[in-house]
């Protein structure tokens, strides 16, 4: 039994398999989640309010034109997702090289008009005082007040102190974003390892890839998962999760996504419609 963060399942495929179970022995059966399919709002967006492509690949990341748009992204919508909004990075590094940027070129000035920005903290023994200081402002700051703060944000890193083990619910995480994919160290030995021994035991995929590259990618997807539902926790709750990178737009990507988040994932080539259906998917929930 896995909970729904915990897909991609096809890891635990690769390893009854080396094993030695038969495929025909492997039964899955997946649950839907508690909430209402209107209670969520997941999307992946492909390019930001300029046209520049959510590219966030290693050899593109650094490029100071996609660190630009992805400021103003998350600027656009920060003004209006109420409450508090998490952004997930994936290393501390990028976020420290991000943070850094933003602050040189004014756009976080520009992000703290409408919501309080917070950082995931070095120290494991700082995080709870982040995170009250997260929920008072947003408990202070979520209301009407157009001309002000309407929330807060906290950027986070994935695998960090704030992606396993805590919960977002309610105003606390109204978005998810997550900039990019959070691949593992290829270089590392040990993942080395593992992905050589399960390409020489096993077949490739029907799309030519190797079991050793779909784990690496369930390591990735894994780790997403992971993120991102940190904020729907209760029937009642809601929230829209919003994926930066053009990736997420293939099937070889967005189907390792749990099946309730990936089955009404729509897929945004351009900024506009998806920044109108998030306005309107929060102005809904602010008539009822």
């Amino acid at each position: 039994v896995a909970g729904g963060t915990m897909q991609p399942m096809s890891e635990f495929y690769q390893l009854f398999q080396s094993a030695g179970v038969s495929p025909e022995r492997i039964v899955e059966f997946s649950c839907g989640h508690v909430i209402p399919p209107d209670h969520l709002l997941p999307l992946c967006l492909s390019k930001g309010p300029s046209g520049v492509e959510f590219d966030f690949t290693y050899q593109n990341r650094d490029n100071t034109h996609l660190i630009d748009e992805l400021g103003r992204t998350i600027a656009n919508l920060c003004m209006v997702v109420p409450g508090g909004v998490v952004c997930f990075f994936p290393s501390y590094e990028y976020e420290k090289k991000v943070h850094a940027h933003w602050s040189s070129t004014g756009t976080l000035e520009k992000i703290g008009k409408k919501k309080q920005v917070f950082r995931e903290p070095p120290a494991a023994s700082q995080v709870d005082h982040v995170l009250s200081s997260f929920a008072k402002c947003i408990q202070f700051n979520a209301g009407d007040d157009n001309q002000g703060l309407n929330g807060a944000l906290l950027l986070s890193v994935v695998g960090g102190k704030l992606s396993e083990g805590i919960n977002f619910s309610d105003e606390l995480g109204r978005c998810i974003i997550m900039v990019g994919l959070p691949y593992p160290n290829i270089t590392s030995p040990e993942l080395k390892e593992k992905m050589d021994y399960l390409s020489s035991t096993m077949p490739k995929c029907s799309d030519g890839r190797t079991a050793g590259q779909v784990y690496c990618d369930n390591l990735c997807m894994k780790a997403v998962n992971q993120s991102i539902g940190r904020s729907i926790r209760h029937s009642k709750d809601y929230a829209t999760i919003v994926l930066l990178d053009v990736r997420y737009s293939k099937p070889s990507i967005h189907k390792k996504l749990p099946t309730w988040i990936g089955s009404s994932l729509v897929i945004h080539p351009n900024f506009g419609p998806a920044f109108a259906s998030i306005r309107k998917f929060f102005t809904d929930k602010k008539k009822r």
